[in-house]
Parts: C-alpha cells; structure tokens; sequence
C-alpha cells in the first residue's frame, strides 16, 4: 500500500531553497513610499495615453515576437551598442537569472560582495551554483581587492558586482572594474540598475572585454517600475548563446509598448535624474543634521545609520513615510535605506524628524 506523503509535500523543494526566506515587502497605506528605490515621479500622462492607444492597435489575441526586437533596437541606439548585443526581460533581475543558468557549471562557485541585493543567493541557487560572497568591510566600500585576490586565486568563477551597490550606494570606478575584467576568465555580471544616477559609466568597458555583462532596467530612472522592463548589454556573440536560455515571449506587448513610447520620449524623463541627484545631496545633508551616519552614494537611495534607527523607523511609518529596513543584511546594523523622494516628502520627513526631538 502506497504511504501518504500527506504535510510533506514543501520537501519536495530543494533544501538550498528551503534555508531561505521569501523575498516580501509588507505593504501598508502610505503617503511616502520611500522603501524601494522607486522614482518620485510617474510618467507623464500624455505618455500613458500615447502607449494607450498604440497598444489597442496591437492583437492582443497574437503572441508578441520572440524577443522584443524593436524594443532591442531603441535600447541598442540609446546605449550605442548593437541591438544583437542586446536582450530585454521582464526586469532586470529575470536576466540575471538567465544568464546565471546560461554560464554556471552545476556545483561551482559564483563571487559577489555582501551586503547585496537579497535576491542573488536565490538567483545562484537556481543555477546550480555555490554562492561565495565576501564579508562586508567596515566602511561598506565595494570589496574590489579582495574580489582581485580571488580572482587571482581562480578566474573561472562568475562574478556578480552591483555598482552602484543595492542597498549601499557604493560604486566602483571603471578602472577598478576593468581590472577584475582582465583578470577574470568568467562573465563578470554588472548589474548597473542605478546607472543613470552614478557618475561613473561602464559601457565604454563593453568594447574592451567580451566577458562584461551590463544590466540595466526601466524601473528607476525612467519611472517605469510597475512595468518590469529591464535590459542587458553584452557581446553580441555572447547574447546569441543567451537567447537560447531566454524564454520567448517573455516581454508582452504592454511593457514592450510602453517602453518604446518611454525610449521615444526621453527628452521628457532623463532631465529628471538631474533633479534626484541634487535632492540626493539634500536628503543626505538633512539626515545628517537629525545625527544619522549617511553613506555615499551613486543611486537615487541612501544608507543612513542611527542608534535608534528602529524606533525612527516606526515613527516614520506612523506619520506616512515607509523607508525600508535593512538592519538585518550582513554589516548594516541600525542601517535604514531611504528613496529619494519629492520636495514634499523631504519637507515631511525633516518635520517628522524635528517632531521626535530632533537637534533642528
């Protein structure tokens, strides 16, 4: 007689999946959504229309093409690269997972530096890989020398290296990064989801070494993060291979439109990133000013440190203004990541702040 495996059935999962927590974010009503990285501003309303219209033309009883290829194209002369060194997906972390089980020997380690986005070690797992990610520094610096060393040591493994760094705002300049490319004999994944608010810039590096792999996404800066549209810049031969890893159709018709309507339009949003990089420096003097520790950054966040970080937290939340706890990430004890948000959220937090006994 067969025995029931009746309340067992979450074994069937691998147990490296099992050790983890689920990737959540509680949502609650608010009036300053300042926890994740999103932009201030939504895209303009004649831009919704136009994408509106443009998509009723579609068929939306037909599968989109393949692989989003008009949407390569824009992307391709935005970034001045080759639309066939180009793919696009349903954000950028879903790239990442693709070119993860594209380059990933089963069993073999992949490189990154802690603290990270919290989604890599599942992105690693899912390729068969072995995450190996090095200790945060005191500083929170990137950890370039040390990732040097074990390049030097092995320069097989795959490396992920998010610059500017989620959830520090650290980057790394483009010499570092071209040294670890000319050391390493592995795809280095550089996810660059913050680029358009860091001063360095890593895609003149894509001429000089067929293993860099830029991600990059429509999220941040192009207001476009309810949309999931992400993209990667790589060596055309590379991405060729890629795509018989990517699933098809995996961009539908709404998000390749709309993107296309945004790409179109840029004159109407890249002047914001302007805009949030002077707010950043406002932000960081403001937190500052209430006794935070505020760490540099290169993305449209800060990290910000405070002894009684989660009584503040708390506070924020009670009037309005969710920013997101990272205190738990390796090396970020009584850390806050905070979204650069509007004037009137600046105006708002400075209050709430001044309103729990701040210096100010």
């Amino acid at each position: 007689m067969k025995t029931s495996t009746r309340g067992a059935a979450g074994a069937f999962v691998r147990p490296e999946f099992r050790r983890l927590s689920a990737y959540s974010l509680h949502r609650v009503a608010c009036r300053y959504r300042l926890d994740q990285n999103e932009a201030p501003w939504d895209l303009p309303r004649a831009l919704k229309r136009e994408a509106l219209a443009r998509l009723a033309e579609r068929t939306w009883a037909h599968y989109p093409d393949f692989h989003a290829e008009r949407l390569r194209r824009l992307l391709g002369e935005r970034n001045a690269w080759p639309s066939a060194g180009v793919l696009v997906g349903n954000g950028s972390g879903e790239l990442l997972t693709t070119v993860l089980e594209g380059v990933v020997r089963p069993g073999r380690e992949v490189l990154a530096c802690e603290p990270c986005f919290a989604l890599y070690e599942t992105f690693v797992h899912r390729a068969a890989g072995v995450p190996r990610f090095l200790e945060p520094l005191p500083d929170l610096a990137l950890q370039t020398d040390e990732l040097q060393a074990e390049i030097e040591r092995d320069p097989r493994r795959p490396v992920i290296l998010c610059t500017p760094n989620n959830p520090t705002g650290a980057a790394a300049d483009p010499a570092t990064i071209d040294r670890l490319l000319t050391a390493l004999e592995a795809p280095l994944l550089l996810d660059n989801a913050y680029g358009e608010f860091c001063r360095h810039d890593y895609r003149p590096l894509l001429r000089r070494h067929s293993n860099l792999i830029v991600f990059r996404t429509l999220s941040k800066a192009w207001s476009l993060g309810g949309i999931r549209l992400g993209y990667l810049l790589a060596d055309p031969e590379l991405v060729a291979e890629l795509i018989k890893v990517k699933l098809p159709y995996n961009v539908g018709h709404a998000a390749a439109v709309i993107g296309e309507v945004a790409l179109e339009h840029a004159d109407r949003l890249l002047p914001r990133i302007a805009v949030v990089r002077a707010r950043r420096e406002q932000w960081a003097a403001m937190l500052r000013e209430f006794g935070f520790e505020v760490f540099d950054s290169e993305a449209n966040f800060l990290l910000a440190r405070h002894p009684l970080c989660i009584g503040i937290r708390e506070a924020l939340a009670g009037r309005g203004i969710l920013v997101r706890d990272v205190s738990g990430y390796p090396g970020l004890a009584d850390c806050m990541r905070i979204g650069i948000g509007g004037g009137a959220a600046l105006r708002a937090a400075r209050r709430a702040l001044a309103g729990m006994g701040g210096k100010p």
